[in-house]
This record gives structure tokens, C-alpha cells and sequence, in this order.
């Protein structure tokens, strides 16, 4: 009923706001304990009872009414285990029911929320081994994942960078590509010196030929005095050439010889000059197809591909979404001076499910968007884009649309039960067997989540792991079993 994502403030003020039309309640007091459900504190809507604190000392861990000087009192104080982690009241005028009813509510929801949280730090340890498994200079690159695949290309890009050769870098538009390529400057032995960028694909083929060359003074109209070319700002370091694949033939040429030489000539000039770069290119077209088709030299294309980094989409790597989704809210927090830090599960399910074309930078305009606009400090659903909001809506109608699973289910039971026998107690351990296996895998080994999944607690499933003899590892699901290994 309540969003375990929402803070207790948002909560109380939406269900005040519908609870007070009833005229039977007159007011909700909830006090979360410090080092539990965050953020903790007393919230009152309505009128607060008279005596609260002595009240409060007087709830249980049941739903009970409690008889006051005032208005009657519906408390409940709600335990971990054996430790109390919140009180709850709701003073009424003769509708104990109803005033039970809201205690409930809010009972399911701390416990929810208290579940989100031991969820997210969980996310945050398992984020934290990670990046730590990175060296410090890595980190500092902004290369934020949580994805093996992403993480798998940082390592192959800081090997890369301890050598001498060309990297070419190709991944679509959006997907950090000049981060990467800042990430093999730092971790070379040319990190002292600068990295210079050029976008090809910005400036008109005699522009950009001035601007990675230089020229002389009276090489054409306007050229009134000598100017240095990037390559030459860049001596000793890197030069980043981004959209590699837009340069047209004669630049081509002349950047082929600039690789194979190690010299370049001013526009004008005549006379070669010694340069000693570092070449990273990117790109978001297949260099390859381009060779084929003609519009990229095949000789250029070997020298620059002497070690390729392909940059995942964002859709192969949904696994960083919230943390991406975190990074860019703290960032335009403080940029904007606001504090948008609730995310609704219900918001983050659909930029999960969203394809992304534009990447990281779409992914990042929508953030901003939503701190610039957010009235409170959640991230609602009206916040998100419009395109982003009917993907998943046209998502939904067509997974509604398919065949329901209790057909599939049916069909597979009644194969079963063909094959073996209709032995209930057989079909039940072999059922929950197999559908805790793929849920642990599915979670990569992650129980809390595991666990929430599946519909049951932690201690639960941790009995049944004992029942069935599984072996789980985090980070990697189902490792081994005794009817495996059997």
C-alpha cells in the first residue's frame, strides 16, 4: 500500500491525507529508533496524544488498544528479533478498528523499508569489494559499474595502457567512451604529460587538418600568423581523436603518415617535425564495415587496431543502472542545490527496463531532468520522460498479451506427472528445490534478495539451503549440492 522506498515524512502526509476525510482519527505518531529504519526520529500528523512518551512506553509488540486521559490509543511496538526498531499510535474517537487498521499499515511498511535497506547496504558492500578490487587511480576515473563485463574491459584498458600501442575504441554514442580513453592516459607513463581531445567529427575536413597539423603563417586566407597543431600540443602525451571514423581521405593520409613517420608537416609548410604521441581513437561506427564499404583506408584501420576496447551498451549492462542512478543525483544535488534522494522501486524498474539508445549521457539527462523539476525529494513517475514512460507501458500490454505461465505451468506438471507420479510431497521438495536454484542464480548468490524473490525471510531460506543441501557463493548463485554430488 506504501512505498518502502518513500520516507516516513511522505508516507505519513499521503495517509494522512487520506485518513483525515474519515473523521475518526485524530492523530498518527510514529517514532523510528536510531541505527534501524532510516531516517530515524518522531514524525506526527494530526494531533499528537497527550502524554506520547509515556504512552509509547506502554505498546507491545501486539496490536492494543490503550486507554488515555484523551482520545483512545491503538500502539504497537515493532521488534527485529528481540530488538525494537519503531513505536507506532493512532489516537481515534470510537473507531478502534479503523485506528488498528493504520498501525498495521504502517507496521508493514517499516518492515518493508527495513528490508530495502539491509537490501541496498548489501548492494553497497558488494559495490564497495568491487571497486576496492580496483586501484586507487582506477577509481578516481568515474568509471562507475558494477558489471563484470565493464569491469573485464577497465582491467584489459589499464594493461593496454602500460604499453606503447594504438587503442581504438568503439561503442555506441553515450557509453563513456572518452572516459575509458582518459583512463588509458592516466595509467600510462605518459599520465605526466597532457592528454589533448579533437572531435572529428565536429569540424569541416580543412579545420580539422589545420587543427591536428598547425599551420604556417599565409598557408590560406586568414592564417595571419603560426599556430601550433594538436599533435605538437600534445608531445609526450596522448591525443585522443573522438569520432575517428568521420575523418574524410586526405586527412586520412596525412594522419597515416603522421603513424607510420612520427612526423607531421604544418599546413604550408614543408619542413617535418619530430612528435612523439600516444593515438587513442574512438568511434561509434564498425571501422571494419567502413573498410569495406570504402570510406575508411584499410591501412589506417591496421594501425589504429592494434588493441580494440568495444564499449557495452548500457542495455547489456542494466546491473549499473541504480548505481549510475545514485552517482547522477548526488551530482546534480549538489549542483542544483536540491535533495532528491528517493527513488520509488516502481521508477527503477522502468529505467531498468528501458533499452537506452542514447547510453550513459541519455541515462544522465534524465536524472538531471528529475532533480531540476522534483517538488519534494522524490524521484516520482511524473518525473520521468515521456518516451521512457510509454516503453514501459507498451512493455506491459505486451507481456499482458502473451500466454498466462499457468498454462506452461499446467503443461509442465502434467508432464511430470506422466514421467514420475502425482506424489505431492515428491513434486513440492523437487519444486522448491529448482526454484530456489534459479533464484539464487538469477540473484548471483545475493540471499537477501534471494529470499524476497521467493516470498519467504532470510531465515527461511537459509533453512531450506540446510534442507537441500545447497551451496551458495555470492557473486556467482549455486555452486554445489549433495544431490549434485551425488
Amino acid at each position: 500500500m506504501l512505498d518502502p522506498a518513500v520516507g516516513p515524512r511522505l508516507v505519513l502526509d499521503r495517509l494522512w491525507h487520506e485518513v483525515k476525510g474519515w473523521k475518526t482519527i485524530g492523530g498518527i505518531w510514529m517514532q523510528l529508533k536510531p541505527g534501524h529504519l532510516s531516517p530515524s526520529g518522531t514524525f506526527i500528523v494530526g494531533d499528537p496524544p497527550d502524554s506520547a512518551d509515556e504512552i509509547a512506553a506502554l505498546a507491545t509488540p501486539a496490536t492494543a488498544p490503550i486507554a488515555t486521559d484523551g482520545l483512545p490509543v491503538v500502539a504497537r511496538q515493532l521488534r527485529d528479533g528481540n530488538v525494537p526498531i519503531a513505536i507506532l499510535m493512532v489516537s481515534h474517537r470510537q473507531s478502534e478498528d479503523a485506528a488498528a487498521f493504520i498501525v498495521d499499515v504502517l507496521s508493514r511498511w517499516c518492515m518493508d523499508r527495513l528490508r530495502v535497506q539491509l537490501e541496498v547496504s548489501e548492494l553497497a558492500e558488494e559495490n564497495l569489494v568491487l571497486r576496492e578490487s580496483l586501484s586507487t587511480q582506477v577509481r578516481q576515473t568515474e568509471i562507475l559499474s558494477n558489471s563484470g563485463m565493464m569491469n573485464s574491459l577497465i582491467q584489459s584498458a589499464v594493461r593496454a595502457a602500460a604499453s606503447t600501442a594504438t587503442v581504438l575504441i568503439q561503442g555506441e554514442t553515450g557509453t563513456g567512451k572518452e572516459l575509458l580513453a582518459r583512463l588509458v592516459h592516466t595509467q600510462s607513463h605518459r599520465a605526466h604529460k597532457p592528454m589533448v581531445s579533437v572531435n572529428a567529427g565536429a569540424l569541416a575536413p580543412t579545420l580539422l587538418e589545420s587543427e591536428l597539423f598547425g599551420h604556417v603563417r599565409g598557408a590560406f586566407t586568414g592564417a595571419d600568423h603560426e599556430r601550433k597543431g594538436l599533435f605538437e600540443v600534445a608531445n609526450g602525451g596522448t591525443l585522443f581523436l573522438d569520432e575517428v571514423g568521420e575523418i574524410g581521405p586526405e586527412t586520412q593520409v596525412r594522419l597515416l603518415r603522421a603513424l607510420q613517420e612520427r612526423t607531421i608537416t604544418r599546413v604550408g609548410d614543408h619542413t617535418p617535425l619530430p612528435i612523439d604521441v600516444r593515438i587513442v581513437a574512438a568511434t561509434h561506427r564498425d571501422l571494419a564495415a567502413e573498410v569495406k564499404a570504402g570510406r575508411f583506408r584499410e591501412d589506417l584501420y591496421y594501425r589504429l587496431n592494434v588493441v580494440t576496447l568495444q564499449v557495452p551498451a548500457l542495455r547489456e549492462r542494466k546491473e549499473d543502472i541504480p548505481l549510475l542512478v545514485n552517482h547522477f543525483l548526488q551530482k546534480y544535488n549538489r549542483d542544483e542545490h536540491k535533495n532528491v534522494d528517493e527513488v520509488p522501486r516502481s521508477v527503477l524498474d522502468m529505467l531498468m527496463s528501458y533499452p537506452w539508445p542514447g547510453n550513459v549521457r541519455e541515462l544522465e539527462n534524465c536524472i538531471h531532468k528529475a532533480v531540476v523539476l522534483a517538488p519534494v525529494s522524490t524521484f516520482v513517475e511524473e518525473l520521468v520522460p515521456t518516451t521512457i514512460r510509454s516503453y514501459a507501458a507498451q512493455q506491459a500490454t505486451t507481456t499482458s498479451s502473451n500466454e498466462p505461465p499457468d498454462q506452461f505451468l499446467k503443461q509442465s506438471l502434467e508432464r511430470y506427472a506422466g514421467l514420475a507420479c502425482p506424489d505431492l510431497n515428491q513434486l513440492q521438495i523437487h519444486a522448491e528445490r529448482i526454484l530456489i536454484a534459479w533464484t539464487l542464480n538469477k540473484e548471483k548468490g545475493v540471499k537477501l534478495r534471494a529470499a524476497k524473490s521467493l516470498g519467504i525471510n532470510r531465515v527461511t531460506l537459509d533453512r531450506k539451503l540446510a534442507e537441500y543441501g545447497i551451496a551458495v557463493t555470492r557473486g556467482k548463485g549455486v555452486t554445489e549440492s549433495e544431490e549434485d554430488a551425488a
